[in-house]
């Protein structure tokens, strides 16, 4: 059996990857505390009504996380 012989990364390459990486990485973590400030403005009152109806139909499938989280938070 041959030995395993690791295929050859150019620097540039890897550091591309990285950076692709490190993107994603920031990225995920920036959209979750925007996804959750979206859904609390929705259940607001300064919220149009076609949006707040959306946010608690949504909500009302995922089996209430948002207003059980925005429950604990307040109150």
């Amino acid at each position: 059996m041959p030995r395993y012989v690791p295929k050859y990364v150019r620097p540039g390459e890897a550091a591309e990857r990285r950076a692709r990486i490190k993107n994603a990485l920031i990225w995920t973590a920036a959209i979750i505390p925007i996804a959750f400030m979206f859904f609390a403005f929705g259940y607001s009152d300064q919220a149009p009504t076609f949006l707040r109806n959306a946010i608690i139909a949504v909500d009302r499938s995922l089996g209430y996380p948002i207003i059980w989280l925005l429950s604990n938070i307040v109150g």
